[in-house]
């Protein structure tokens, strides 16, 4: 498929609202347009971690640089095709509906990522407080964009129902972020600081 992008502005949007692909008009506060919405800011918020794990002066190890790259930029290859999934105003066909979207190879890759990653931490006893390097700040930051784009899509599908492997995705895409900064964390033998509940924080 080609995208020709030709013009920056058309003026069309400027009443507020655009139209889906096929050409139905909505309201740019629409399910539709904040779903596709959400998938693009989380695809900037994934690039700045990418940025980050690959500047020479950032860039923790040329390991972690490499697998964030490769990782990293098919995950966002396979966020523009959900986006594109989500912009489409198509109904969703019964045999669509019933797709098992656990065999997908887009959410088995990350799958795949997440089991490789776990080998290398023990579990934790608490949740991650998020700041113990910049990369993993970066990251948790990209994983909660990538939640909330989870929370648009469910209240979209429970209107009209979205192709089952986009939603996967979604929630096995923040399991992989949390995994990533774990094997960060892992990698660098840097220590992460935990919540273990109420008063855990207190000094003194």
């Amino acid at each position: 498929m080609s995208i020709h992008i030709h013009r920056i502005y058309t003026r069309a949007g400027d009443g507020g609202s655009t139209a889906l692909a096929g050409g139905v008009q909505v309201s740019k506060s629409s399910l539709e347009v904040e779903s596709y919405g959400e998938s693009d800011e989380l695809i900037s918020f994934l690039g700045v971690v990418r940025a980050y794990a690959t500047t020479p002066e950032t860039r923790p190890s040329a390991k972690i640089a490499a697998e964030t790259d490769e990782v990293f930029r098919k995950i966002q290859n396979i966020l523009y095709e959900a986006g594109a999934v989500l912009a489409s105003a198509k109904a969703l066909s019964p045999d669509a509906q019933s797709y098992e979207a656990t065999a997908d190879a887009r959410v088995t890759f990350l799958e795949d990522r997440i089991d490789r990653y776990r080998e290398m931490f023990e579990a934790i006893d608490g949740f991650t407080i998020p700041g113990d390097c910049m990369l993993g700040a970066h990251a948790h930051v990209a994983r909660t964009v990538c939640r909330r784009w989870e929370r648009v899509l469910v209240r979209r599908h429970e209107l009209s129902p979205i192709e089952p492997w986009v939603l996967a995705f979604a929630n096995r895409l923040s399991d992989y972020l949390f995994a990533y900064t774990r094997w960060i964390t892992a990698h660098l033998s840097t220590q992460e600081e935990l919540w273990k509940g109420p008063g855990s924080g207190r000094q003194g």
